[in-house]
């Protein structure tokens, strides 16, 4: 099938040039299918025979897709200064029903028109198709001629828009995903975490007849607790204007406020208490939104609040203590993937070393250019340890390793006895695990850094392994936390994680490493 069109002019024609904003061209079938003259280019090889036969190398060329322009094939002597002839070609026979011829050209200020071209005429044209020369046979390369003339073409109209680019391609994709992002629909399918930061899209949803109650989330949640956890003050407020249930439970028993205040949102937690949350029923164990907001800059909220009360002052000041030893490992952020840690109380550098094998003597503090080892073998660069002092009222030494060896509960029985230490390792492989030994025995293994359980120890809580938005970097309270368990108490604790610190460094002996 060729389209045809007649574009006539009211000035004269110009060569300016093929321009993005010439004109464009579209069909738009009945079964929905469309294409058009932006379509993108294909390459394709291009196989040429000639006497000696076919050719050991294909050229390739760029052809164009959907509306195929044709050249006119017109000598310009023959082209008209006010009109012009465009023809564009289409490789397959158009389903039959109403189509949509759809036109626009920018650059002449001509906006989107739509014509209805009913195609059952040219099915019934093409019951009468029949073939010019049939049988014809495929020509003898050996008896073509070694040369063939040439003739003039002028290429597709200048007129008309060129194919769209990879780029401009992928541009349109992102508009359409966008547009379609904002058609309201009457779920919550397909909404991930940073969805819930975006009024537009919760009014989008809402306006379409999802439900402010229904179940939305991996948790089963409804909307108000997503809000809550992963957006922002706006949408909280969207959703309770929309009669959300301020006081839902999800599968794990938890309202939208028991989320805001594991986090660091003024406004969220603000709004849900204005809408009358529930601050003070506990949730998990003793733990309420209100008892954790409580332990939080976010705390003079509930001053107002029916019920308010204080945190208890042993428990306040375990968060204290707490708060102390995370801001013990400063500000800038922590380099924890692959790292081993260990701290032990109350021991010197010097007594640390002797327990691991090492002699004191023999071990210099050096910085890392000067290890002992090359720290990009790895297999080999676990046969060594850093060992440095901590001061602390208890202070004591760290041991480290970018690996797990100061972890293992042979080096964590070797340096206990008289005294406590824990030991930690960052999986880059998933989880951050802890082994506590005192006087030369393990006495814990545990997986930390995780959601504090209602029923076990407070020290989690008071680390606080429930907050997820938190201004410390991370892993500073599971560093913190381990520092702890050892029991020491230590006022400056960068240079235990700082990777390029001096150290003294021990060869372990071979019953520590088998």
């Amino acid at each position: 099938m060729t389209v045809h069109l007649a574009v006539f002019r009211k000035v004269r024609r110009q060569r300016m040039g093929r321009r993005q904003s010439g004109l464009r061209v579209g069909l738009r079938f009945s079964d929905g299918r469309r294409v058009t003259s932006l379509d993108a280019t294909v390459t394709r090889r291009v196989e040429i025979s000639g006497v000696q036969g076919p050719a050991a190398a294909w050229p390739q060329t760029e052809q164009a897709t959907g509306l195929i322009p044709l050249d006119p094939g017109l000598h310009h002597s023959s082209r008209s200064l006010f009109k012009t002839d465009v023809d564009l070609y289409l490789a397959e026979l158009p389903p039959a029903g109403p189509a949509q011829l759809v036109l626009e050209w920018p650059d002449e200020g001509i906006v989107e028109t739509r014509t209805t071209v009913d195609m059952n005429a040219l099915h019934s044209a093409a019951t009468q198709v029949h073939e010019v020369w049939p049988g014809i046979e495929q020509p003898d390369p050996s008896r073509q001629p070694e040369r063939f003339g040439f003739i003039e073409t002028g290429g597709p109209p200048d007129l008309l828009a060129p194919p769209l680019s990879r780029d401009q391609r992928e541009e349109l994709r992102r508009q359409e995903k966008a547009r379609e992002r904002y058609v309201p629909r009457a779920d919550w399918e397909g909404m991930v975490y940073g969805d819930w930061n975006d009024d537009r899209l919760v009014r989008a949803r809402l306006a379409g007849g999802a439900s402010p109650n229904s179940r939305a989330g991996w948790r089963a949640a409804n909307p108000l607790h997503a809000a809550a956890e992963q957006g922002t003050a706006q949408t909280v407020r969207t959703l309770l204007a929309h009669r959300a249930d301020v006081d839902a439970l999800d599968d794990e028993a938890h309202t939208a406020l028991w989320y805001a205040a594991c986090g660091s949102d003024e406004g969220i937690v603000r709004a849900l208490i204005d809408a009358g949350a529930d601050v003070w029923t506990p949730q998990a164990g003793p733990w309420s939104p209100g008892r954790l907001l409580l332990t939080t800059p976010m705390a003079r909220l509930l001053a107002d609040v029916p019920g308010a009360v204080e945190l208890p002052a042993e428990e306040a000041r375990a968060f204290r203590e707490a708060d102390r030893l995370i801001a013990a490992f400063g500000e800038e952020e922590i380099w924890t993937e692959g790292l081993g840690i260990t701290f032990v109380s109350n021991l010197s550098e010097d007594e640390v070393i002797r327990r691991l094998g090492g002699d004191p003597g023999q071990c210099p503090k050096v910085g890392p250019d000067q290890s002992p080892f090359d720290p990009e073998d790895y297999e080999a660069s676990l046969d060594y340890v850093g060992v440095s002092g901590l001061a602390g009222a208890p202070g004591g030494c760290v041991i480290v390793q970018d690996g797990y060896m100061p972890s293992d509960e042979a080096v964590l029985r070797a340096i206990s006895p008289g005294s406590t230490a824990y030991g930690i390792y960052f999986n880059p492989k998933g989880g951050t695990f802890g082994t506590l030994a005192r006087d030369g025995e393990i006495v814990e293994h545990e997986e930390i850094g995780l959601w504090a359980d209602a029923t076990g120890p407070a020290a989690p809580w008071h680390f606080r392994f429930w907050q997820h938005d938190h201004p410390f970097p991370h892993g500073a309270n599971c560093l913190a936390y381990a520092c702890a368990a050892a029991g020491m108490r230590i006022d400056d604790g960068r240079a235990a994680v700082d990777r390029e610190a001096p150290q003294r460094w021990v060869l372990l002996p071979a019953a520590l490493r088998d």
